[in-house]
């Protein structure tokens, strides 16, 4: 685990303006802007790149989504701005700490159902809310850890010969 240092606050509190913002930059729905957002390259990018030299600027974010993905006006379903926010903060904070990339976050949890934990949680302390995230999906802290999905990983390759 990775200690939440001034980076890690600092990626998070971005990555929480850009979930809030998308309610004004983007046409589409709120789940369809969190799937692009989960498995973009811009993504990747935040997991990948020292925070020291990511160009952390909201605009350039949606401007490389789009790149990837296109201009869409798809869907309703508009979230509420301070969830949306605590969303992006809480989901880089356990990516961040748990040096977990967004799309393997998003394979592994359901967004929609985070999103639905704001009232409860949005008050609590990040440890708390990853302990009970955890809890709710039926994973522990080894299901977050690197080294421990790939030995899974090699265990399930090595029963399968």
């Amino acid at each position: 685990m990775r200690e939440f240092d001034k980076d890690g606050l600092d990626v998070a509190s971005f990555q929480g303006q850009l979930f809030e913002e998308s309610l004004d930059y983007c046409e589409t729905s709120s789940p369809i802007f969190l799937r692009r957002f989960f498995r973009s390259r811009y993504a990747e990018m935040v997991d990948n790149t020292p925070v020291a030299i990511q160009p952390l600027f909201v605009p350039d974010a949606f401007e490389e989504i789009e790149k990837q993905y296109g201009k869409s006006s798809y869907g309703k379903i508009r979230y509420n701005r301070d969830a949306m926010y605590w969303l992006g903060y809480i989901t880089r904070y356990i990516c961040y700490t748990r040096q977990v990339s967004s799309r393997l976050f998003y394979h592994l949890f359901d967004v929609k159902k985070i999103y639905s934990l704001y009232e409860a949680y949005h008050t609590q302390s990040e440890e708390w809310c990853v302990a009970s995230i955890l809890e709710l999906f039926g994973y522990d802290e080894k299901t977050l850890d690197m080294n421990e999905r790939l030995k899974s990983i090699l265990r399930k390759r090595y029963q399968n010969l």
